[in-house]
């Protein structure tokens, strides 16, 4: 009989965690501008592409809500700059060379965002490029 109640009771947990209530986690992290950001994601990224590891691909992506959506281009990269800083030292503490950070205008992740790739030069100092990308979901 408790195995039978077990079961029964299952399902109906499962199905209370999958209702419409569900809320994005995230961390207010303040800025050195003042800006708060919300970030939502921190990841340590293995390197590997089609079951091929490669070490020197390893990296730490963050996904991150914008304070300052709509903002032009040079407003969100100076964000991006200072939002990097927060993953900066655990990359040069681990030996990593790239790191990627993903701005997104709200907490659902939907829509246009700004994806950037860091890279370290040999001489230490860092510079990124940024994407434009789009995430495609049904309403």
């Amino acid at each position: 009989m408790k195995r039978f109640a077990g079961w029964l009771l299952l399902p109906l947990l499962f199905g209370a965690g999958c209702d419409e209530h569900f809320h994005t986690l995230w961390h207010g992290e303040q800025l050195p501008s003042g800006g708060m950001v919300k970030v939502t994601s921190f990841n340590l990224v293995w390197g590997i592409e089609h079951d091929d590891r490669d070490v020197r691909k390893d990296s730490f992506a963050i996904e991150y809500v914008t304070a300052i959506p709509g903002a032009d281009a040079v407003r969100r990269d100076a964000e991006a700059l200072q939002v990097f800083e927060l993953v900066r030292p655990a990359s040069e503490t681990w030996g990593f060379r790239t790191a990627t950070l993903a701005a997104f205008p709200k907490l659902e992740r939907k829509g246009r965002y700004d994806l950037y790739a860091f890279e370290q030069a040999a001489d230490g100092r860092w510079s990124f490029k940024r994407s434009e990308m789009k995430v495609f979901a049904n309403d």
